[in-house]
């Protein structure tokens, strides 16, 4: 009989998993796996458990939010490629944006039905300084909402607490002055320089619950990242044209004096002074120079077995 691992975040989403746990354990059973349970404890102890017992599994399935995810996507990213099993997820978070990438089910049960039972799909992961994520890496006091909301507060009021936090962090704005040097999909080397408010570094449909802000044309097994940059606004005029550029056209590559779009296999961004850099809704540490490649489909993730590689926005 094959072995499933189950991870999971008692926290994640208001511990909502500890309710059907006994479902997990009889969905994977139908599934044809035996089953072994694993409660997570705090950052990376999951990690560190998928990696000591991947010799014992045959897939590991996990739930809990974007984080948790992550965190099991690292561990396999720092194992031998011939080591790596497929994982499952069960979106349990509070925003759920690589849930939506991989059009999971929101309700925990067929979630847990395409985790056992639904067909492996290759994705691309990037790393940042040899930090691995599954979805975003990004700088900028507005991308930091999600890292450094106070998990009470995520766990009590949800989305909303994100949204509170993000208007403080709209009165604050901060910016750096940066050089960005990246490699777009013919090899072709660019550069550029600028003083920048916000900037994602993106693999993903979603991006702090809203889709569509990285455009409709998100390829995740192309071996291309989604890259926007924002820059300072003079007036609330250009702010008004940097949410126009990422909302009304999002799939237009571009460069002008508010927005900078594109898709690009690997970047250099440096600075002078410290960037505050958040890597899948998680703390990424402050850099003055990151390194940010793609992994082109490195990790196998479970997905519904009507989904192919058609990963477009619904409508």
């Amino acid at each position: 009989m094959k072995k499933v691992l189950f991870v999971y975040n008692p926290n994640a989403g208001k511990g909502k998993i500890l309710h059907h746990l006994d479902d997990v354990v009889n969905i994977l059973e139908e599934g044809g796996f035996q089953v072994a349970l694993y409660r997570t404890k705090g950052p990376l102890d999951g990690k560190r458990e998928v990696q000591e017992n991947i010799e014992t599994f045959d897939r590991i399935v996990c739930a809990g939010g974007d984080g948790t995810l992550s965190e099991m996507v690292s561990a396999m990213m720092e194992l031998p490629e011939e080591k790596r099993r497929p994982i499952g997820f069960i979106p349990t978070g509070s925003t759920n944006d690589t849930g939506k990438s991989y059009h999971l089910p929101p309700e925990i049960t067929e979630a847990v039905r395409v985790a056992a039972m639904g067909e492996e799909f290759e994705t691309d992961i990037g790393c940042m300084n040899g930090t691995y994520f599954t979805y975003v890496a990004s700088f900028g006091k507005l991308s930091a909402v999600s890292a450094f909301t106070p998990q009470e507060l995520k766990r009590v009021f949800g989305y909303g607490a994100y949204l509170g936090e993000g208007i403080k962090a709209l009165v604050n704005l901060e910016s750096y002055i940066l050089t960005v040097e990246y490699e777009d999909a013919d090899g072709v080397m660019h550069a550029e320089e600028g003083d920048y408010y916000l900037g994602m570094v993106t693999n993903t449909l979603s991006v702090g619950g809203f889709s569509g802000i990285t455009g409709n044309t998100v390829d995740l097994q192309d071996g291309l990242f989604e890259v926007v940059l924002l820059r300072r606004p003079g007036t609330v005029l250009d702010f008004s044209k940097q949410i126009g550029n990422m909302l009304l056209d999002p799939d237009k590559d571009r460069s002008n004096e508010v927005v900078s779009k594109f898709k690009a296999k690997k970047l250099r961004i440096t600075s002078e002074n410290e960037v505050q850099w958040v890597i899948d809704g998680e703390d990424g540490g402050k850099h003055r120079d990151v390194e940010i490649q793609i992994h082109n489909k490195a990790v196998r993730i479970m997905v519904k077995r009507e989904e192919k590689t058609d990963f477009v926005p619904e409508g």
